[in-house]
């Protein structure tokens, strides 16, 4: 999977972008929760192109867990608006899914949405949107390169978490 020292280092990237949020309490540590499992999700997906249960599994229920603590403790945020924006994302991906992108980046949308859903629906839809955009950029790269043609495949895990942070910097 490269490096010795890149899951450190994609880590450590993940958590200094949810530090530049400046974020607090338990709606913080589920930041930093999908920030740590991503870091791995990141890693594995763009070495073999898949999005393991064993880890998006763990995602869900910890992103869910922390986002009904922080409504326990009344943080400012919505659970209900998380659980919407999670459901939508999950609908569209498996959408997606029929057409070819993997069930593992539908299992993983739903967290990341969840995420995102919990402080507004702008910033639900700015993630997927920097997802995307981000995703057609390096693919766009990728087409110039020698090697790769249009059935090439690219891993789009990466994308949503990298857009998900992005969005949640941008929106702190």
């Amino acid at each position: 999977m490269g490096a010795a020292w890149l899951p450190e280092l994609t880590t450590a990237a993940a958590f200094a972008a949810v530090a530049a949020g400046a974020t607090g309490g338990w709606y913080a540590a589920a930041q930093y929760w999908v920030a740590l499992v991503g870091s791995a999700l990141l890693l594995v997906d763009s070495a073999v192109q898949r999005l393991p249960d064993a880890l998006t599994l763990p995602a869900a229920v910890g992103t869910f867990t922390l986002l009904t603590v922080a409504a326990a403790h009344h943080e400012h945020g919505s659970l209900g608006r998380a659980l919407a924006a999670a459901s939508a994302a999950g609908v569209l991906f498996i959408l997606f899914a029929l057409g070819g992108m993997g069930m593992g980046d539908a299992k993983l949308a739903i967290s990341l949405s969840a995420l995102l859903g919990w402080h507004s629906w702008q910033a639900a839809l700015l993630g997927l949107v920097m997802s995307f955009l981000l995703a057609a950029a390096v693919a766009a790269f990728l087409l110039l390169a020698p090697r790769t043609n249009r059935k090439s495949t690219l891993a789009f895990g990466p994308f949503l978490i990298i857009g998900t942070l992005a969005a949640l910097v941008a929106h702190s």
